[in-house]
């Protein structure tokens, strides 16, 4: 048995060229010599075929990345347009129907609002959520 073992692990040394001790040449014709080397070779061939570029993918991750942004983007933007829709149609039936039940007046006085005192509101808000979006 510890003959066997020394053939193995002369063997093994030999096969990665770590052999640091001669190989009695008698040991070399015998058959368990023989037989463990075809089984070291047979495995180097199974790890051949392992080394061999299989997976040569040529993947463009940053392509990808930009089309989920791209497409996190288009769903962001069409929430936004139907909100925008939602919120412009309740707005506006709200006010129609304001000036149905309260008059013209009211249209009136409304349109003044809007054309003097809103955009004294806006302009500045609109200024401030552009430096916030900058920084």
């Amino acid at each position: 048995m510890k003959d066997s073992d020394k053939i193995k692990n002369s063997l093994i040394d030999e096969f990665y060229n770590e052999s640091h001790e001669q190989v009695d040449k008698s040991i070399e014709y015998s058959d368990e010599y023989k037989e463990f080397k075809n089984v070291l070779n047979s495995t180097a061939k199974k790890m051949d075929v392992l080394n061999e570029d299989i997976f040569d993918f040529d993947i463009d991750t940053l392509s990808i990345i930009e089309q989920g942004e791209c497409i996190r983007g288009n769903s962001k933007a069409r929430k936004e347009f139907i909100l925008f829709i939602l919120t412009s149609f309740i707005i506006l039936s709200v006010y129609a129907i304001a000036t149905i039940f309260l008059g013209t007046k009211l249209l009136i006085i409304s349109q003044i609002f809007i054309i003097t005192i809103i955009p004294w509101i806006i302009i500045p808000v609109l200024a401030i959520k552009r430096r916030e979006s900058e920084c």
